[in-house]
């Protein structure tokens, strides 16, 4: 025991020492931790924005806001898919072309129009005039070919129509 007590007094301002690092140690991670609390705090008050707020439901509202943007998500995606029905159905393929249907009558004063879907299926329209009237000609199309003869004019006009997009 006397041996214990001699080397206690012989090496006292070691552990004197050795505990006061370790206590500064232990003082330096004590604020660094309540550094990091703070901050964890901090972004708490953030996310609840005032004392009174329930996390259960505040997640089972978001959890409802979620699933109903879903459907709307799956409203969307149907709608769309039947617009792009819709556009490839729709006139968008117009050509115009104006001539002269007989010799020595005026100007230019007949016309042809083709009207065509996205799958060139449409109509030509020809409109002819003439001193003892004008006359009008509808001509089915079913993807670019006609089940009637086409005249050159009409032709051109319908290529002119299916090369545009």
């Amino acid at each position: 025991m006397k041996y214990l007590l001699q080397s206690i007094t012989f090496y006292e301002s070691y552990v004197v020492i050795g505990v006061l690092f370790i206590n500064l140690a232990l003082f330096v991670l004590v604020i660094r931790l309540m550094n990091k609390l703070n901050k964890v705090q901090k972004k708490y008050q953030i996310f609840m924005k005032t004392e009174n707020v329930d996390l259960e439901g505040v997640l089972s509202s978001n959890a409802l806001k979620i699933e109903h943007l879903n459907e709307q998500v799956e409203e969307n995606k149907n709608l769309m898919a039947n617009l792009e029905h819709r556009m490839n159905t729709s006139l968008r393929k117009i050509s115009v072309t104006r001539y002269k249907a007989i010799q020595n009558v005026g100007s230019d004063l007949s016309f042809i129009v083709a009207l065509l879907d996205e799958n060139n299926t449409g109509v030509v329209v020809n409109g002819i005039y003439s001193r003892d009237g004008s006359y009008t000609y509808a001509k089915p199309i079913v993807k670019g070919q006609s089940n009637y003869v086409l005249s050159d004019e009409e032709a051109k006009t319908l290529a002119d129509a299916m090369q545009k997009s």
